[in-house]
């Protein structure tokens, strides 16, 4: 009786963990698994000072878009790491699309396939979530849209 409930108060714990906000340590990203569009396992860098997010294909594209324009080493130089969380994206249009379109990228990309994500950092619908570290923790939380606003960010 008493296993049964450590586990069900472990599992309610888990299922209503809160979502990132300001103040939380860079490292809980570190709960969440990424790899690159070539299937490398990827871990978030701690001199990180921008994370980007896109949760759909239109504000990923606008990234990637933007990124494209960039030196291969922008993001780096810049302490900048962009996730594109593709959960809801079919495994079959991933696999016989997405990633062929992404390996094209001569920027890094980390991938997101898991749907807590989602639910723990902060999103607004068609909106770009970034995520500014400082001292190893997040400082500020905004929701960008436009190439411009990107390029503001990155380069502050």
């Amino acid at each position: 009786m008493n296993k049964f409930l450590a586990a069900l108060t472990i599992s309610a714990a888990l299922l209503g963990a809160d979502s990132i906000k300001i103040d939380s340590p860079l490292n809980v990203l570190d709960n969440f698994k990424y790899e690159t569009p070539t299937g490398r396992q990827m871990k978030i860098p701690q001199k990180t000072k921008l994370v980007i997010v896109a949760f759909d294909k239109d504000t990923g594209a606008l990234i990637n878009e933007y990124l494209d324009t960039q030196n291969k080493f922008y993001l780096l130089k810049h302490n900048s790491i962009f996730i594109a969380d593709i959960n809801k994206m079919p495994s079959i249009i991933t696999s016989m699309f997405a990633l062929p379109k992404l390996q094209k990228y001569k920027h890094l990309i980390y991938l997101h396939y898991g749907d807590k994500f989602q639910n723990s950092i902060p999103n607004k619908e068609e909106k770009i979530t970034l995520l500014r570290v400082e001292d190893s923790k997040i400082k500020e939380i905004s929701f960008i849209s436009s190439k411009q606003e990107l390029k503001a960010a990155i380069e502050k």
